[in-house]
C-alpha cells in the first residue's frame, strides 16, 4: 500500500514539475516564433480629444488568421480612458477592439456606428500595469476564435463574430477629461495561424 502511495506521489510531483517547466518555457504564451510579416518602423501616437470620444487608426492590413501585438504607453489623460488593438475592422466605424485602461480594467468590444457592444465586458485584470506604465497587448484570431493577452498573461477567448477577415489597427478611448494620448510601439503583425 505504501509503495503504491509513494509511486502515485512521485508521478504527481513529476507531472507538476513538467507542467511548471512547460509554462516557464512559454507553453501558456504562444507568441509566434517567426519574424513578423509587418512591423511598424517607429512608434505611433493616437489622441482622442474633446469633442471626439475615440480615435481609430487602421493599418490597412486586411488579414484572415493573424496575431497582432504592441507595447502601449499612456502619455496623457484620465485613468478612466482606454487604449488597445482593433481587429476585424470593416471601416473606422465598424470593428472589434481589445482595450485596456490605466485603471487596470480590460474589455473586448464590438463597435458599430458609434455604439459599443461588449463581447467581454469591462473587468479588472491583475496583470495590467496601471497609470502611465507600458502594457504589452496581443490578440490572435484563427479558426473562429480570438484569444487575448496582456503582458504575456492569457486573458480570455471570444468567438470571432465579425467574420474571417478584416483590417487591424490601434485605438484610444476618452471616457472623461479633455484629452487622452497613447504611444504604441513595437507594433507587429503575423499573418496565418
Amino acid at each position: 500500500l505504501w509503495k503504491g502511495a509513494l509511486w502515485a506521489l512521485t508521478l504527481t510531483l513529476a507531472g507538476g514539475l513538467a507542467l511548471s517547466a512547460a509554462i516557464g518555457a512559454g507553453w501558456n504564451n504562444p507568441r509566434p516564433t517567426a519574424p513578423p510579416d509587418r512591423r511598424l518602423p517607429s512608434s505611433l501616437e493616437l489622441t482622442a480629444a474633446a469633442p471626439q470620444r475615440w480615435e481609430t487608426r487602421l493599418l490597412d492590413q486586411p488579414v484572415g488568421p493573424f496575431t497582432l501585438e504592441t507595447v502601449a504607453t499612456p502619455i496623457e489623460g484620465s485613468d478612466f480612458s482606454g487604449y488597445g488593438l482593433v481587429f476585424r475592422a470593416r471601416s473606422p466605424e465598424q470593428y472589434a477592439v481589445f482595450g485596456v485602461g490605466p485603471d487596470g480594467y480590460l474589455a473586448v468590444l464590438r463597435v458599430e456606428g458609434g455604439i459599443e457592444t461588449p463581447l467581454l465586458d469591462w473587468q479588472q485584470f491583475p496583470h495590467i500595469r496601471r497609470g502611465r506604465a507600458a502594457n504589452r497587448l496581443r490578440v490572435s484570431c484563427a479558426g473562429g476564435v480570438c484569444h487575448f493577452w496582456v503582458n504575456d498573461e492569457y486573458v480570455a477567448a471570444v468567438p470571432d463574430e465579425l467574420g474571417p477577415t478584416g483590417d487591424v489597427g490601434l485605438w484610444v478611448r476618452r471616457f472623461e477629461g479633455e484629452k487622452v494620448r497613447v504611444r504604441f510601439g513595437q507594433v507587429a503583425l503575423w499573418r496565418g495561424e
